[in-house]
C-alpha cells in the first residue's frame, strides 16, 4: 500500500511538471509567433503583446509572410494545438 502511495504521488507530481512544461512550451510559442507578426508590421490589439513588442511600427493587420515564415506559423499553430495551448 506504501509503494502505492508513493506511485500515486510520483504520478501526480510528473503530471503537474507536465503542465508547468507545456505551459512554458506554449508561451514560447505564443511568443515566437508574435515575434514573426511583429517583423512584419502587425498592428497588436491584445494588451499583453502590445506591452510585449509595441504599435510604434505597425502599419498592417494582414501581414504578408514568406514561405519559411509561413510554414513555421503553420508549425506553431500545430504544435499549440497538440498542446492544448490557450
Amino acid at each position: 500500500m506504501k509503494k502505492l502511495i508513493i506511485s500515486a504521488f510520483a504520478l501526480c507530481a510528473a503530471s503537474a511538471l507536465y503542465a508547468a512544461d507545456a505551459q512554458q512550451e506554449c508561451q514560447k510559442l505564443k511568443d515566437e509567433h508574435n515575434v514573426i507578426y511583429a517583423s512584419k508590421g502587425f498592428c497588436f490589439k491584445d494588451p499583453e503583446a502590445k506591452a510585449k513588442h509595441g504599435n510604434e511600427n505597425c502599419f498592417t493587420n494582414k501581414p504578408k509572410f514568406s514561405d519559411k515564415e509561413q510554414k513555421r506559423l503553420d508549425e506553431i499553430k500545430e504544435r499549440q494545438k497538440e498542446l492544448n495551448c490557450k
